[in-house]
């Protein structure tokens, strides 16, 4: 009696394998298709053995007998065999001329392997089509779930291991699920005719050479537990090894500057090495199975040999003929059987990697989208009584203030104070713990997300460009910009005249993250791209902190320029960026602990001076 781990883990794996499957469905038909290809090759391929009997008795006999029936009452099974093969007798026999029947057998055999290969070149280029349509319809679910989630999903996972999710596990889910599936049916059609004709040679002589198979269920059933253990290792140590690389070739100028080239190869071998670890575990038990099953098959098969052969010496019924074509056909059966059990085995990684799939498809985004669609912001947004506590750490604590139309607030604070945060509130990546946020008297949760961002430019620290076109990197994610929007936009920006003396203009390619553009020509960008869809509310997060003095002049001129007549949210560490703001907040550990205009506060003479003068200081 199974245990109930064993149990669940069975129900477990029946779940995911009808997850997967479920991916079938668009392509019922290709699928179809393929199963019907891959039936007639295998039974082409039994055919074309079936085609040495007469040979046989060519051989053995001398002569191919009229009829081969040889009880008064024969069987099912054995009036199909003499039927299918007086069948064949009747395309090849020529009476009393055996080398013209040699002819048609030749010329027989030969028909019968054109046509099989013919079926099966289209059986494997239709497969190919179905297996990469497959994965292309997991990839794509995966890479869309992805993109819907919610921030703090990806703040709480390496980036390399989603990368591996999407490229070689999903592979891996295809390749060893659905592609062995089909493999498995094609394989398991083939063991089936041939039973059938070792059937009806001989059943007694067939139970015996089938008698392993009870030895390879129970090697089968034992390995798996291995082959599933060594799997999910070899997924791990995949993602983690593709994480890496992501981080060094994303942080390779890092990696030079400390000459670190060596910790972060060793770190990379050390990956590296434990999925090879893995791997020879894996296919250690991968490769024993069949070949244990075969070890017991070929003493099946020499079991046979004594007993048939002892039938045929002392002519107790078998002819010559029909034991030479009951070896033949155990021999045949011997590949399609070892195939059929190596993928039986290699379900496991599959199942493996699909539980790694389904559980990114299975996140559900913490900062749900709501049902209103609003398409304009008139009055204000306000933040009343919100906190914030990011993995139960309190972030920002009861903070209460209002933004009007058109008018313009800065958050300051040292490292760690809460600013950032408060903005990703009000952009809505994440939601407050407590409290609430509201747009025009609205609650922004009751809006859609889409429609919300909508309303909003952002420009960050550290700016994102993509390996394409300036042009499609300024009207990213607003596809139906104009050649004259994106032009304008840049003027606004200060970009245009920068932009216009690239080799290529506005369709030079920036290169990896903007990488064939300095920081301000990157920032520049950036401003262009948020302002070219005419946004409400511009967001400036410590948009110059990161670049020297002549470049934070041109791109503040350029911030300048796009604030006019705008609401705007400024997240500053340098104070000079914000002098000109309406209201200042003061972050510290989480608290708005003043605020003001710039005057008011350097009269307070609390945190916000004690700032101002530190970077003031060489200026005094």
């Amino acid at each position: 009696m199974k245990n109930s781990k064993e149990i669940k883990s069975g129900k477990s794996i029946v779940k995911i394998l009808a997850r997967v499957f479920a991916y079938v469905k668009p392509f019922t038909g290709l699928f179809i298709l393929v199963m019907f290809l891959n039936t007639i090759f295998s039974a082409l391929s039994t055919f074309s053995i079936t085609t040495i009997f007469p040979l046989f008795q060519l051989l053995f006999e001398k002569k191919i007998p009229a009829g081969i029936i040889k009880n008064a009452e024969p069987g099912f099974l054995e009036n199909l065999k003499n039927s299918y093969f007086q069948f064949i007798q009747g395309l090849v026999i020529a009476p009393d001329e055996p080398k013209t029947t040699l002819i048609n057998l030749s010329i027989l055999i030969i028909g019968i392997f054109v046509v099989k290969n013919i079926f099966k070149y289209f059986a494997s280029i239709a497969k190919v089509r179905l297996d990469e349509g497959i994965a292309k319809s997991i990839r794509d679910s995966v890479y869309k779930k992805m993109t819907h989630l919610s921030l703090d999903f990806f703040t709480h996972r390496k980036s390399g291991t989603l990368i591996s999710i999407i490229t070689n596990d999903v592979n891996v889910v295809n390749s060893l699920t659905i592609s062995n599936f089909t493999d498995c049916l094609r394989e398991a059609t083939q063991v089936i005719l041939f039973l059938i004709l070792l059937l009806s040679i001989s059943p007694y002589l067939t139970l015996v050479a089938f008698s392993t198979s009870i030895v390879s269920l129970i090697v089968l059933k034992y390995g798996s537990t291995y082959l599933r253990r060594y799997g999910s290792r070899m997924q791990t140590a995949m993602a983690d090894y593709t994480s890496i690389l992501q981080e060094t070739i994303s942080g390779i100028r890092v990696v030079k500057a400390y000459n670190a080239e060596d910790t972060t190869n060793e770190k990379f071998a050390n990956q590296t090495s434990r999925y090879i670890g893995s791997a020879v575990k894996h296919q250690k038990i991968i490769t024993i199975i069949p070949s244990i099953n075969e070890i017991f098959i070929i003493i099946a098969l020499c079991v046979v040999l004594y007993i048939g052969g002892s039938a045929v010496l002392s002519e107790q019924g078998m002819k010559p003929a029909e034991l030479m074509l009951f070896l033949f056909s155990l021999f045949a059966v011997m590949s399609p059987i070892a195939t059929l059990f190596n993928n039986i085995s290699n379900f496991q990684r599959g199942v493996v990697a699909a539980e790694r799939v389904f559980d990114v498809l299975d996140q559900q985004p913490s900062v749900p989208t709501g049902t209103t669609i609003i398409d304009g912001f008139s009055d204000s947004i306000e933040i009343k009584n919100l906190s914030f506590a990011y993995r139960d750490i309190p972030v920002i604590k009861d903070a209460n203030f209002k933004l009007g139309k058109t008018k313009k607030i800065a958050f300051v604070g040292s490292s760690g104070s809460g600013k950032s945060t408060m903005l990703d509130l009000i952009i809505r990546f994440y939601d407050p713990s407590q409290g609430e946020i509201l747009i025009d008297g609205k609650n922004i949760r009751d809006i859609k997300l889409d429609s919300y961002r909508s309303l909003f430019g952002i420009v960050s620290q550290e700016t994102m460009l993509f390996n394409d076109t300036i042009a499609n990197n300024i009207r990213y994610g607003f596809e139906k910009a104009s050649m004259e929007d994106i032009i304008n936009a840049s003027k606004i920006a200060n970009a245009y005249d920068f932009i216009s003396k690239m080799p290529n203009g506005f369709d030079t390619i920036t290169g990896d993250r903007g990488i064939m553009l300095s920081g301000g020509e990157k920032q520049r960008i950036a401003i262009a791209r948020a302002l070219i869809r005419n946004p409400y509310i511009l967001v400036f997060d410590e948009a110059t902190s990161s670049l020297d003095s002549e470049s934070e002049k041109i791109v503040q001129d350029a911030i300048n320029c796009s604030l006019k007549e705008k609401t705007a949210i400024i997240v500053a560490h340098r104070l000079a960026t914000i002098i000109d703001c309406g209201e200042i907040l003061v972050f510290d550990d989480g608290r708005i602990a003043e605020r003001g205009t710039h005057s008011q506060l350097l009269a307070l003479n609390g945190i916000y001076k004690k700032l101002y003068d530190i970077q003031f200081a060489s200026q005094v």
